[in-house]
């Protein structure tokens, strides 16, 4: 389905503002005599209403005037906050290729006026605007961002929420919008990836390659570690724990990031879901393979390996293998027929 929408986080996603946020909390504290907090503590809350957040970290505080110090203390560290991802460029190229946009935070508007106002920000760009006083609940209630979706006349499969926390993550998948994690905020690549978040990219200026003609096709670098064994083939049955293709028979697959050796990284997804120890055959040629359901194109490199050994130790990722022979490979998965001649020649 077309992508109609695309809704924003504040904090770490427009605003480069979380270490701002975590400073003028301790600066307050410090001042209130309440105890400060360790950095990850206050990142693991942002998108939360900002009540909600200080009742956690200092239950005894007095709200209202915690906020205010708070308040006063953001004049010494938001000098230094900047927009995020080439946020004008980008926001206005989105606007050009006729998406809503919006804005869904657990800010309160007249932060965000403020550090938006000193930074220029062309608040035209925005169609829709929520914040925590709109909405009773909050993330990761998906109430604010359903109420966005109301404003904006769009569906949720329509419609793309763009977070930099597992708070993001989790309203959105409550509201059924497709989620994508940046990584310019508060979270690290490895704990999205644990917890099943599909797209993730460094930063908003990303999101122009991966929105075709209107559709979410995400580009995915990955590659298709072939293990044989005595003339046959190795295939896992994934298991249900993984983000995408749950209990489906594939080969050995693994995320590349730029930079990396894809034999390295081949070599090193093998003993992570296997426990084999191999000898590397031969690389092939990059193959794509877009997946529209999933939204996905894959861009994989097939490496091929020799097994020394047809003991398999699995991991969580998987919950069966077989030994085939490579003509049988397509029987048991459609897409294993794009690695048909790499395999046979």
């Amino acid at each position: 389905m077309k992508i109609k929408a695309i809704l924003f986080d504040l904090d770490g996603v427009l605003i480069d503002s979380p270490d701002a946020i975590w400073k003028a909390h301790n600066l307050a504290a410090k001042k209130l005599g309440y105890p400060t907090c360790k950095r990850e503590e206050i990142y693991r809350l942002i998108g939360m209403k900002w009540d909600d957040l200080i009742a956690v970290l200092i239950p005894e505080a007095d709200i209202e005037l915690f906020k205010k110090t708070v308040n006063e203390m953001n004049k010494k560290v938001y000098k230094y906050v900047k927009l995020l991802g080439n946020a004008k460029k980008t926001l206005k190229e989105l606007k050009k290729r006729g998406f809503k946009l919006a804005l869904v935070s657990g800010s309160n508007k007249s932060y965000a006026d403020e550090v938006l106002n000193k930074l220029k920000f062309d608040f035209s760009l925005i169609d829709v605007r929520v914040h925590a006083e709109d909405t009773e609940k909050h993330k990761p209630d998906p109430d604010p961002i359903l109420f966005a979706l109301k404003k904006l006349k769009v569906k949720p499969q329509e419609a793309i929420y763009v977070g930099d926390s597992l708070l993001d993550y989790r309203a959105a998948k409550a509201a059924g919008v497709n989620f994508i994690g940046v990584l310019s905020g508060v979270t690290m690549i490895e704990e999205f990836l644990r917890n099943n978040v599909i797209y993730v990219i460094k930063d908003i200026s990303e999101l122009l390659k991966h929105l075709d003609h209107g559709e979410l096709m995400f580009i995915r670098k990955s590659v298709a570690a072939i293990v044989k064994y005595d003339g046959r083939i190795l295939l896992l049955k994934r298991s249900d724990k993984v983000a995408t293709y749950k209990n489906q028979w594939a080969v050995i697959h693994g995320r590349i990031e730029d930079g990396e050796s894809v034999e390295k990284r081949a070599e090193l997804e093998v003993k992570e879901e296997t426990g084999l120890k191999v000898k590397f055959l031969k690389k092939g040629k990059m193959i794509v393979f877009d997946d529209r359901t999933l939204g996905i194109s894959w861009h994989i490199t097939p490496v091929l390996f020799e097994a020394k050994d047809y003991k398999v130790k699995l991991n969580w990722e998987n919950t069966d293998y077989i030994w085939v022979k490579p003509e049988e490979m397509k029987k048991y998965n459609d897409y294993l027929k794009l690695f048909e001649k790499f395999v046979v020649n």
